[in-house]
């Protein structure tokens, strides 16, 4: 198979974690700095209305916040953005809600929850908040979750010329699936991507190879709550990502990450 590689440029970050509240925060963390005192319990996006903010369950809150972050930082209207979101794990509070009340035998479920179970939940709330009327594509990949939805970002940015934003986002699983899933860490990331041509952000490109069972890159911070983080909370496998974004990072200008069992996409940062 012939390489095919794709250039656009990031324009924008955000992140949110129980030990960080910022791209600031996390780049920090990723450069050694020790964790905060406490952690936060989760994040209150200001765009999304109060009456909403308070039925809105934590993996909307966090998709939100960092996509708004991102916004931000790229200074642009959400409403110009074409999106992506995606969730490794989906809501397994609200999936562990409805298996239980559907086996029982009142079988009511609540409005509310139910309005919030579909998995495209996160999509619905940013682009009502934002009044964005540009396409909202919701992905899931299980593992590869990352490196799908950044395919997937990158093909519309370079393909349709159009800013994107794609936010990565899991939440800590219910309990009844900790033995499966493992994941107990809260975890947001957003991106905005211009097109190669835009005169502003860093250019990275992405190059898609032929590759026999490819596995995820090491993440060079040493901290233990990262590399939990890391390792069981599909969206946080985008912390490779953003090590090398990370301007004054050097050592990590390339990452390689699976894309499937038998491709990879690999990351470079293209010196302007």
């Amino acid at each position: 198979m012939n390489a095919k590689t794709l250039t656009c440029k990031v324009a924008g970050v955000g992140a949110w974690g129980a030990n960080f509240e910022n791209w600031h925060d996390l780049q920090a963390l990723l450069c050694g700095q020790p964790l905060p005192d406490k952690p936060q319990k989760g994040p209150k996006p200001a765009i999304i209305p109060a009456n909403e903010r308070r039925r809105a369950p934590l993996p909307v809150r966090l998709a939100v916040e960092s996509s708004w972050q991102a916004v931000q930082h790229a200074q642009v209207e959400p409403a110009s953005l074409t999106n992506v979101f995606v969730s490794g794990l989906g809501d397994t509070d609200l999936t562990d809600y409805m298996c239980k009340v559907l086996a029982s035998e009142n079988k009511e479920l609540s409005p509310t929850k139910f309005h919030n179970s579909v998995h495209n939940a996160a999509a619905g709330y940013w682009t009502i908040s934002t009044n964005t009327m540009t396409a909202a594509n919701s992905v899931a990949g299980y593992q590869e979750s990352v490196s799908l939805a950044l395919f997937e970002a990158m093909v519309q940015c370079e393909a349709e010329g159009v800013p994107m934003l794609v936010t990565f986002y899991d939440a800590p699983v219910s309990e009844v699936l900790k033995p499966l899933l493992e994941n107990t860490h809260a975890f947001a990331f957003s991106l905005v991507l211009f097109p190669s041509v835009s005169d502003h952000g860093m250019a990275i490109s992405a190059t898609i190879r032929e590759a026999i069972a490819p596995e995820w890159p090491t993440l060079s911070a040493q901290s233990d709550y990262l590399q939990s983080l890391y390792t069981s909370n599909p969206c946080a496998r985008v912390l490779s990502l953003a090590e090398m974004l990370m301007q004054q990072n050097a050592k990590h200008d390339a990452i390689t990450m699976p894309l499937s069992e038998q491709t990879t996409i690999s990351f470079e940062r293209v010196q302007p």
